[in-house]
């Protein structure tokens, strides 16, 4: 393993040391509009964005365990005291990065590679994918059951396609419609999120809709980004207005909270 120990494009890990100094919940990590990850501190309505641990990130997934970044194409894994376990040069530019729970769940879709990258406990590990008959764009990433991945894949018709493919051998084994969900959509433990007129819709498998309104106005088409902070916690933006909320979710629970902006840091 090698530690992040420099500035500029290599992380600063100081999550676990500022918790231990402050003693308070850590409900993760987010990246900001200018690149940088910032440790999160604090309890629901009750946020701090404290320390900056890396500079800038193109993108950005966290879990309890660890986390997935992307600066330039280049991909990392990082465990959670934030130690570089893997480096992937994928030179692709927008990569769909998730870590949901242990390292293993680290997956990543290269969109303009066809390529699934995997974590095997030691390295990463790729899978080229025939996509030619995705039928649209890729939005979310996930491991699933029996060594294979999920894709969900945003159609030209606005719906939502969920694909089951191997990751040991890019076969697609199976496609089905995703009801009532439109547009680019975010998994998280159960939960469908996708961005509708001020806000986000939030549906349960079990059919139940929860609308999160956001903004006044009305959001722009594609205006929220979201990311994970760690296991139970998202980080939603907006693109057009800057502002960032913490999202908590557990099977049956959906909270939101502002999530201030990074304190500006002095010249040095």
């Amino acid at each position: 393993m090698k530690r992040l120990a420099i500035l500029g494009s290599v992380v600063v890990w100081l999550g676990g040391l500022l918790l231990a100094q402050l003693s308070l919940p850590q409900p993760g990590f987010a990246r900001f509009s200018d690149g940088s990850v910032h440790l999160v501190l604090g309890i629901a309505s009750n946020l701090i964005v404290g320390a900056r641990v890396l500079n800038t990130a193109d993108s950005a997934s966290f879990s309890d365990s660890g986390g997935l970044t992307s600066s330039n194409g280049l991909i990392r894994l990082m465990s959670d005291d934030g130690a570089v376990l893997g480096e992937y040069q994928s030179g692709d530019p927008r990569p769909i990065l998730n870590i949901d729970s242990s390292l293993l769940s680290a997956v990543v879709w290269l969109p303009s590679k066809h390529i699934l990258l995997g974590w095997d406990g030691k390295a990463f590990t790729t899978t080229a994918v025939d996509d030619s008959a995705f039928g649209g764009e890729v939005t979310f990433v996930r491991q699933a059951p029996g060594k294979t991945v999920e894709l969900f894949v945003e159609q030209a018709d606005d719906s939502v396609a969920k694909l089951t493919v191997s990751l040991s051998e890019g076969r697609l084994l199976n496609a089905e419609t995703e009801p009532g969900a439109r547009g680019a959509v975010f998994v998280q433990r159960g939960w469908l999120l996708s961005q509708n007129g001020r806000g986000l819709m939030s549906e349960l498998p079990n059919g139940n809709r929860q609308t999160v309104e956001l903004s006044k106005e009305p959001l722009p088409a594609g205006d929220l980004r979201i990311e994970r902070m760690s296991n139970d916690w998202l980080h939603v933006s907006s693109q057009s207005t800057g502002t960032n909320w913490a999202v908590y979710l557990t099977a049956t629970k959906l909270s939101v909270s502002l999530l201030p902006p990074p304190v500006r840091e002095a010249a040095k």
